[in-house]
């Protein structure tokens, strides 16, 4: 009898031994996986983390991560699922204004602006998706226009520069204008990575799309001080001027003074947007497709 519960016993433990084991085992192989890298990069905000100086996520507020641009007021602002977490929901009577922006946003000289964008066609002039302002300008310094097209399946797309310098160059503001042949197609309706980066190095504009760069022509891509045909120089660095508040949804105009009233086609921004960056340097194409697959993956 005593021999048979010490076989018992010894059983028992062996049982143990080999629970126990296997349940280590399940342990390590239910552990968690890490996140593959995408370009190199674990998350979205490693990307060139040191010329990142606004980020605006929209995740129930209006704030600037980065500190760049402050004092931000919304008017008629609200909120709706986004690409990563929440997203801004426009209207055709909200924006956000910001009385404060830091050197480091007033004294870029190269670019990069990213967002996520998802809108549908309009009508009857022109949504205004953010502005630089300036003072003693009607146009702004730097700011990016979606024209009103109608029911349309190509988006006519404007983005503005500004170099002002002296002596003062003959071409300091410039439209940028994605129109006639080169608008964009499949841009209305869903979520799209929209990046266009200015270096200031080279004089030269990039745009992608749901991280591919876009395949545009000289005349919009090499940027120049004055008419080429005539032996213009290149445009140069970004040189912003008499820098006031910042604006998002909206157009300087929307801010009251020392600006007149907003002509009737100066439109709000209607749409939904997400992760609006500003970079102080142009990223590569292998950054912009990372930070396009990174924020996709709501990393």
């Amino acid at each position: 009898m005593k021999k048979n519960k010490s076989i018992l016993l010894l059983s028992f433990a062996l049982a143990s031994q080999i629970f126990v084991s296997c349940e280590d085992s399940i342990d390590k192989v239910n552990s968690p996986i890490p996140y593959e890298s995408i370009g190199g990069y674990d998350n979205s905000d490693e990307i060139a983390s040191n010329h990142l100086v606004s980020k605006f996520s929209f995740d129930g507020n209006i704030e600037d991560s980065k500190g760049g641009i402050t004092g931000g007021t919304g008017t008629n602002v609200s909120y709706e699922t986004g690409v990563k977490g929440n997203a801004y929901r426009g209207s055709a009577s909200s924006f956000i204004s910001y009385e404060n922006v830091a050197g480091s946003v007033v004294n870029l000289k190269s670019i990069t602006i990213s967002m996520w964008i998802k809108t549908d066609p309009h009508t009857g002039g022109a949504q205004s998706l953010f502005m630089l302002p300036k003072k003693t300008d009607f146009w702004g310094n730097i700011f990016t226009l979606i024209e009103g097209t109608g029911p349309a399946t190509t988006m006519l797309m404007k983005n503005h520069i500004q170099r002002d310098v002296t002596p003062s160059i003959p071409w300091a503001g410039q439209f940028i204008e994605h129109g006639g042949t080169n608008v964009l197609p499949n841009m209305f309706g869903a979520w799209k990575h929209l990046v266009w980066t200015y270096n200031g190095v080279s004089s030269t504009y990039s745009l992608y799309i749901d991280g591919q760069k876009a395949a545009i022509p000289a005349s919009i891509a090499k940027r120049y001080a004055s008419d080429p045909l005539t032996g213009g120089n290149p445009f140069g660095e970004l040189a912003s001027s008499e820098v006031s508040k910042f604006i998002i949804g909206g157009y300087q105009q929307h801010l009251g003074a020392p600006w007149s009233n907003p002509d009737g086609w100066m439109l709000h921004y209607t749409g939904l947007m997400d992760e609006f960056r500003i970079y102080d340097a142009a990223l590569t194409d292998n950054e912009v497709t990372a930070l396009y697959k990174l924020e996709k993956d709501k990393r």
